[in-house]
């Protein structure tokens, strides 16, 4: 899994951005957690290897479009995950689409995405609008029982919370380091976990219920024009660009298979490897997604900002694992999306409804 900022510099009246501040503190594996959803499954099913970006990705459509294709030759991640910052918004949201135009706001370049994305599209004739390949509802249920467990589990409802989730679940009820840092118990990337303070355990049941106000998870179908949905969107034409060669590929099948009837061994093995990444590219279609996170830069709000993105993590994963696909009849009530624009506060999102 590759999990890359999207938007981690200072953005607009943002000082500070904490999607990077919580990207970079995400462990380097994860393990999935049984749910009512996954039933009894093996959480030693398989293991999530992370894969995190080593620097801020300047907030730049050139960059972006420069970047992602890279980064995706090179490391060939199986699910590809962003995170940028929705400054308009009081929750944790997954985009659930991309468009391809009208990308008008000028980025620190004072360029807008015209040349370096939208012209490029038109002429590899990708679609205006590109949907993820997840099954959204099935996410969304994984995501809000891993959050709310993480809460309990790692001390934002306090310390009695804490101890019963950890009897539950058959651990000791005295928490040790990495869980009283609100961090995962598997290793992750060094000294920058230490920014985030030293306890999450909250002093009063005012201070838990502001832990589960901030806590709050939701779907949303407008990512914002500008550089989030943009890096979305590179992504999600990615996929589709290698899904649509493997379809060429597959409909010259006949006459590759004929001639490799006649040909070499190493003839036919380069015949069939070319049919394995034909069959790799068309599973990981709409393996993608972009995790947008509040504006908070507090102690609290980026310990509680990883516990949510690794929930994310999972539940992305774990629902795909499962074979959950989206079947292009949205199930989900319209309450599961976000309202909230993510750049402008108090401005109604574009297209919130799925």
């Amino acid at each position: 899994m590759l999990t890359k900022p999207s938007i981690a510099q200072p953005f607009k009246s943002f000082l500070i951005n904490p999607s990077w501040l919580i990207a970079s503190a995400l462990p380097d594996e994860l393990y999935p957690c049984a749910t009512s959803s996954t039933g009894t499954k093996s959480p030693a099913a398989y293991k999530i290897t992370l894969i995190v970006h080593p620097s801020a990705v300047r907030v730049s459509y050139s960059t972006v479009s420069t970047t992602v294709p890279a980064l995706l030759s090179t490391l060939d991640p199986d699910f590809v995950l962003h995170i940028g910052m929705a400054g308009g918004r009081d929750c944790y949201s997954l985009e659930t689409r991309a468009h391809r135009d009208n990308y008008r706001i000028k980025d620190v370049d004072d360029a807008d995405g015209l040349t370096c994305g939208e012209q490029r599209w038109r002429r590899e004739n990708v679609p205006d609008v590109l949907y993820v390949g997840w099954e959204e509802g099935d996410v969304l249920r994984r995501w809000e029982e891993g959050v709310n467990r993480g809460l309990a589990e790692r001390g934002f409802l306090g310390k009695a919370e804490m101890d019963s989730t950890q009897t539950q679940n058959g651990r000791s009820p005295e928490p040790d380091a990495r869980s009283v840092l609100g961090l995962p118990r598997t290793h992750g990337h060094g000294p920058v976990h230490l920014m985030w303070g030293t306890s999450n355990v909250p002093a009063s049941a005012t201070k838990a219920d502001e832990h589960r106000r901030k806590a709050v998870v939701k779907l949303s179908a407008d990512a914002g024009r500008f550089l989030c949905e943009y890096a979305l969107f590179e992504s999600l034409s990615r996929r589709w660009l290698d899904a649509r060669g493997a379809e060429e590929d597959q409909d010259r099948s006949p006459a590759v298979a004929e001639a490799a009837m006649g040909a070499s061994a190493s003839a036919s093995a380069s015949a069939s490897a070319i049919a394995q990444r034909g069959e790799l590219a068309r599973e990981r279609l709409g393996k993608v997604a972009f995790l947008h996170v509040p504006g908070w830069t507090g102690v609290e709000d980026i310990n509680r900002g990883v516990m949510v993105a690794e929930e994310a993590i999972r539940a992305l994963v774990g629902s795909w694992e499962d074979g959950y696909r989206r079947n292009g009849r949205v199930e989900v009530a319209a309450k599961a999306y976000t309202k909230q624009h993510s750049e402008d506060k108090g401005k109604v999102a574009a297209n919130w409804k799925a």
